[in-house]
């Protein structure tokens, strides 16, 4: 998504924010990062 509107994007073109959540068992891991492509 765009990092500063949180929007969805089609493709990669600028810097995009990635979010991810996983559960693993009983855990849930929540991580974030930019991409900068």
């Amino acid at each position: 998504c765009d990092p500063e509107t949180l929007e969805d994007i089609k493709m990669i073109e600028k810097p995009a924010l990635m979010a991810l959540a996983v559960k693993v068992g009983t855990t849930r891991l929540i991580d974030n990062m930019i991409l900068k492509l």
